[in-house]
């Protein structure tokens, strides 16, 4: 059904007035690392660690923008969110066709790199019609899938955005990784409320906040799991209360599903932090209480800073879950971080960590972060953590460089060191040979465009250490072609 209904909204595109998505990088993810380079420099003030940021209200900062005062590396930037900004004030509508395969699937992704499928075939088509836009995207994977991930449509109304559909989100500052929303699973089809701008408000009782931005969400989890078609809620808010400081908060909440409450009330109960016994009793002593739904929460921040003329960036992420009260989440996963700008592209390392105890302050028995006693498929949708590429009892060591060059060239290095699951119990679905591993980690790609053709070519090594198998070395390469069928 869904798919018709996208297909119906496919064929009505060569009659739209126009092209445009409403956000950046939702079909090109690197012009994120644009936006991101000119906030950093302070070219751009806005909120930017929720993925995709809205167009409103950049534009005319990005005119502003004295080009003759930038680093090489923040001119390249500019000068490409500036012609997309055009090409998408210009076109009436735009097709596009990708293809992509690999050698094999890939157990874990960045921000931007290669995809968890070993081959695809994708149309795309971006329309734009007053106050409503849409981004219709049909896929076939590898073993006859066909799905439309990454597939929306919007209506804008003042400065709000209400959206139905399954598109790619990350929420917080770090390239690798993100603790409670990234890229690692698929896009939940979800209904979304957001502000359509991450621009400071004009409104004097808003303005102290500097650039914001907010979005809620409801979504629905697959059936192919242990409480089928659970309810996922999501929320995040972020501020910038001085220049190139950003503050961000999130929340999800997995409510709902097959046997368990779906009403409003129980939805109500879940969002007020409801407390119940956790074995299932009308009554217990408080010291068995636990929150109704599976919550996870918590907080990321990111100060930028000149050091030398370049900017450094210190960033972290906090995400517990539980709660030892209404507010404070504890079992909590961290994420820290800084980058900066050397040879012309970001330079970046950052270390995660899920491998948490949550039994007890004193216990150190893991296998519990992203899990829940109700919800036991996990904080996960079709089988991949919704939040941590790595998932949960692993940490994580990257070292990144990635780099745009003038004639739009773009390169991405990364270099990684992990380790898996150490106790050996309970394997998390990124371990495909043993029950633990340690691993190190080398890729990275090159993209190129030719007129209407773009071509990415990358991979990765990894040398893989076993507890119990012998140990292995593992190769992964992939293409991605991208054509542009109509471009007017």
């Amino acid at each position: 059904m869904r798919s018709r209904i996208f297909a119906c909204l496919f064929l009505m595109s060569t009659a739209s007035t126009g092209w445009a998505s409403p956000w950046i990088g939702t079909t090109e993810p690197q012009l994120h690392y644009d936006l991101q380079t000119l906030v950093d420099y302070g070219v751009l003030d806005v909120a930017s660690m929720t993925f995709p940021v809205p167009w409103k209200g950049i534009g005319n900062q990005l005119q502003q923008a004295d080009m003759q005062q930038l680093s090489p590396a923040a001119q390249v930037s500019l000068r490409r969110l500036r012609y997309y900004l055009a090409v998408q004030n210009e076109q009436q509508w735009r097709t596009t066709m990708n293809f992509y395969a690999a050698t094999d699937k890939s157990r874990m992704q960045d921000f931007d790199s290669n995809q968890e499928v070993s081959a695809r075939l994708n149309v795309t088509s971006d329309i734009i019609s007053g106050r409503w836009s849409a981004h219709i995207s049909v896929n076939h994977d590898s073993g006859g899938a066909n799905n439309v991930d990454q597939s929306y449509l919007a209506y804008q109304f003042g400065d709000w955005n209400i959206r139905l559909g399954a598109m790619d989100q990350w929420w917080g500052p770090a390239m690798s990784s993100s603790l409670i929303l990234s890229n690692n699973a698929r896009p939940i089809p979800s209904i979304a409320l957001s502000r359509s701008t991450a621009t400071a408000s004009e409104h004097p009782w808003l303005a102290w906040l500097g650039p914001w931005y907010f979005t809620a969400q409801m979504g629905r989890l697959e059936s192919e799991r242990d409480v089928a078609n659970p309810r996922l809620w999501s929320t995040r808010f972020t501020f910038t209360p001085i220049k190139r400081l950003e503050i961000g908060a999130s929340w999800a909440a997995m409510w709902g599903g097959e046997g368990q409450g779906n009403s409003f009330s129980d939805f109500w109960d879940v969002v007020t932090f409801r407390a119940i016994c956790a074995d299932g009793s009308a009554q217990c002593d408080e010291a068995l209480d636990t929150k109704k739904g599976n919550h996870l929460a918590g907080f990321d921040i990111k100060y930028t800073f000149d050091v030398f003329s370049r900017p450094l960036s210190l960033y972290a992420q906090r995400i517990g879950e539980d709660a030892v009260d209404f507010y404070r989440p504890t079992d909590n996963a961290n994420l820290i971080g800084a980058s900066t700008y050397l040879w012309g592209g970001k330079l970046y390392i950052e270390h995660s960590d899920t491998n948490i105890a949550c039994a007890s302050a004193s216990s150190t028995v893991t296998n519990c972060y992203y899990e829940h006693g109700t919800y036991t498929s996990g904080y996960r949708y079709q089988g991949r953590a919704i939040g941590s590429t790595f998932d949960s009892d692993a940490t994580a060591l990257t070292l990144g460089y990635n780099k745009h060059f003038s004639n739009g060239d773009v390169m991405q290095l990364t270099a990684r060191h992990l380790k898996l699951n150490e106790d050996g119990q309970r394997p998390s679905p990124v371990l495909t040979d043993d029950v633990s591993e340690r691993t190190y980690q080398l890729g990275g790609f090159y993209q190129s465009q030719w007129g209407d053709w773009m071509l990415r070519i990358g991979g990765h090594i990894e040398q893989r250490d076993f507890t119990y198998q012998q140990d292995d070395t593992d190769y992964l390469l992939y293409t991605h072609i991208r054509y542009l069928l109509n471009d007017r």
